[in-house]
């Protein structure tokens, strides 16, 4: 019984962050706001040729820490292989993204309003 009832909730979430997603993706493009989702801000982190790269392997996990600093943006992203597990982003000492894998992971498609 439980089980059918974290599933209902499961896609409860999913289904309403789609809708979410859907609406703020219309809005932004209504309104002509620059906007990213949590991937691709993560991609272009990974691949800017300013970034620093720190690498630690625990319990045999290899994780990787990402830290880039431009025109006024500040991102702090860390990764488990390919999965996103944190990534903060800064500009001017305002909060533009954090996401954290273990509560946000239904929104790493939804788009994030640049300034």
């Amino acid at each position: 019984m439980a089980r059918r009832s974290n599933k209902t909730k499961h896609k409860a979430k999913t289904t309403l962050n789609n809708i979410q997603t859907t609406i703020k993706e219309t809005i932004f493009n209504i309104t002509d706001n620059p906007s990213t989702s949590v991937q691709q801000l993560a991609y272009y982190i990974q691949h800017h040729p300013d970034v620093k790269v720190a690498k630690k392997q625990m319990l045999g996990i290899p994780y990787t820490f990402h830290n880039l600093e431009t025109n006024g943006y500040n991102y702090y992203l860390e990764t488990n292989r390919s999965k996103i597990l944190q990534l903060d982003g800064h500009y001017q000492d305002k909060k533009i993204v954090s996401y954290r894998s273990y509560r946000d992971y239904h929104q790493l498609n939804t788009p994030i309003r640049m300034p």
